[in-house]
């Protein structure tokens, strides 16, 4: 009788895992160290260049958006009635078409919203990033606000909650002048320039002046 081969003597198959010790768990090389988790490791110079080329990427779309948004808008053939952007502030519809002050009104209560009143530099701040991404900086666009003196030379008062400004955030470049002598009746604040300061302007402001602004209109709604 011959005896039984011992299992030793033929190993088995490797399956390409590192061998196990009596305790069921992996080995370690001899002497090496363990793996750094992928988490720890830095990203290489290739991969920050990556990262930094997709950021300019969605800020050049964003700002191809605010371009096609102002295209849309001054072709009444193809822009959407209006369109409503949700803030932090508020919940706004920026329409680029040249109007009085009263038409912005009443394209805003058209729409559901009232003409825009500001009450804080977050709120200044956040409607002229928008302003500035939809182009209307190059397109010299400013815009109506709510707030007025058409009751009371010098007196003025936000059309929708009926807030005197003296009361509240103020953006006056420069402060009016509230001279009834005035021939001009500059009883609306128009929101113009580059920081989009607030000045007085006559209410039936619409076309463009020289080099001056052409009012639009920013409306506001309520949650």
């Amino acid at each position: 009788t011959h005896p039984r081969p011992s299992d030793d003597t033929h190993p088995r198959p490797s399956d390409g895992n590192p061998p196990r010790p009596s305790d069921g768990k992996p080995t370690r090389p001899s002497g090496g160290k363990p793996p750094r988790p992928v988490s720890e490791c830095a990203p290489s110079p290739e991969m920050k260049t990556v990262v930094k080329l997709l950021e300019q990427l969605v800020d050049k779309v964003q700002e191809l958006e605010g371009k096609l948004d102002v295209l849309l808008q001054s072709d009444t053939s193809v822009r959407p009635q209006h369109t409503w952007r949700n803030l932090t502030t508020g919940t706004y519809a920026f329409l680029g078409e040249p109007c009085t002050w009263f038409e912005a009104r009443d394209k805003c209560k058209a729409i559901g919203g009232y003409l825009v009143d500001i009450n804080s530099q977050e709120e200044q701040d956040l409607i002229v990033k928008i302003s500035h991404a939809l182009g209307w900086k190059e397109l010299k666009l400013a815009f109506w606000l709510g707030l007025n003196d058409i009751q009371k030379e010098g007196s003025w008062v936000w059309e929708h909650s009926q807030r005197r400004n003296n009361d509240g955030f103020r953006y006056w470049k420069p402060r009016p002048d509230n001279d009834e002598t005035r021939p001009d009746n500059e009883d609306c604040a128009l929101a113009k320039g580059t920081s989009y300061g607030w000045h007085q302007s006559p209410c039936d402001t619409k076309k463009k002046l020289g080099s001056d602004w052409t009012p639009a209109t920013v409306c506001k709604k309520d949650g």
